[in-house]
């Protein structure tokens, strides 16, 4: 029988589940509305520092696939759920004992409902799980998110005619799986490589992955994006979309509590086409930042208005604030990454 345990948020408020905890555990709470994909949730870098809901009961029917997962370990600090129902498991392990074995508990029988509800109305707030209600202060979090789930030396995989550079700010597997199952060689940088080493190695275009935090605190990144800009073709997702548009001269804002789910609507300007897309993300670029830059906005939220893609005016430079590789979600976007081989091998055409 597990152990109560209790959720405190930064205003005070108290929730009580059951689960068991080796020691305390804060971090920032948000809900993902996803109603499949746990373990991909789980294992997305972009979850770093957070403790994850899922609006959607039960979670862990079906187990883990572990060879499907978004990253080498699960980032959340905990996941919250409604019920933890594992009586379809089969062959795969079942979530209890893989997030055991990743030293991150699983909190159910708490109330996701009016869980969710709160965040909405309040925003999303820092949170900590203990066996009793804790007292008032908690900490925000460090601005070090990205470096934490960043390669530490530059990662070569695929094979085929052309080269992409991935700038590794916590990269989704799927990204790099979409681009090699597209024919491409994958150079994965760490997030702070300079841009003279990533455009000497080959690559014929770069691509600026998601990953966690607050994106301003990120300025050497957005720097060297800078100055890439009009050397190669350039994709931007999720976090990238955000590091385009400051290495352009643009700002970011904090949501209040984000988009994250595999049902966001999605307005592409051009065409009028409209797009279901899995996201993860808690702050945005800020539409007003724009005016004075080269940038237009090429994709719109349906919901908020919030935008969800950038187009340079001047350079080949496209960027998308939704996942095209989802996992999990629609792959309504996935056009997105055929149409960057279609820009990268017009590029090299180009120079030949």
């Amino acid at each position: 029988m597990d152990d109560h345990v209790y959720l405190t948020l930064s205003d005070g408020s108290v929730w009580r589940g059951r689960g068991r905890l080796d020691g305390p555990v804060e971090g920032e709470v948000v809900f993902t509305t996803a109603s499949c994909g746990y373990p991909q949730t789980l294992t997305d870098p972009s979850y770093n520092g957070q403790i994850v809901v899922f609006a959607f009961p039960p979670i862990g029917i079906y187990g883990v696939d572990k060879e499907n997962l978004e990253g080498r370990r699960v980032w959340p600090r905990a996941a919250l759920m409604t019920r933890l129902d594992e009586t379809e498991c089969g062959r795969f392990e079942s979530l209890h004992d893989w997030m055991a074995e990743n030293g991150r508990p699983i909190v159910h029988d708490i109330d996701t409902r009016g869980l969710v509800l709160k965040i909405r109305e309040v925003g999303s707030m820092m949170g900590r799980l203990d066996t009793e209600p804790a007292a008032p202060g908690l900490t925000e979090l460090p601005p070090t998110l990205v470096h934490e789930v960043s390669c530490d030396m530059p990662i070569v995989s695929g094979g085929g005619e052309l080269t992409v550079a991935v700038m590794d700010y916590g990269v989704k597997e799927n990204i790099i799986r979409s681009m090699e199952r597209r024919g491409c060689r994958v150079i994965r940088f760490p997030h702070d490589t300079p841009a003279d080493t990533v455009l000497s190695s080959g690559a014929d275009g770069v691509l600026l992955s998601n990953g966690p935090g607050d994106p301003s605190v990120l300025g050497r990144e957005a720097a060297e994006a800078a100055k890439m800009l009009g050397k190669l073709p350039l994709l931007g997702v999720c976090l990238g979309n955000q590091l385009l548009a400051m290495a352009c001269g643009g700002r970011t804002k904090k949501l209040s509590f984000g988009h994250r789910g595999a049902n966001q609507p999605v307005f592409d300007v051009a065409t009028g086409r409209g797009l279901l897309t899995s996201q993860n993300h808690q702050y945005a670029v800020d539409a007003d930042s724009l005016v004075n830059t080269e940038l237009e906005v090429a994709y719109k939220h349906l919901g908020d208005g919030t935008v969800e893609g950038l187009r340079h005016r001047r350079f080949d430079a496209l960027s998308v604030q939704f996942h095209p590789e989802a996992s999990p979600g629609p792959e309504d976007a996935s056009y997105i990454f055929d149409n960057f081989i279609d820009r990268m091998k017009a590029a090299r055409q180009g120079r030949n």
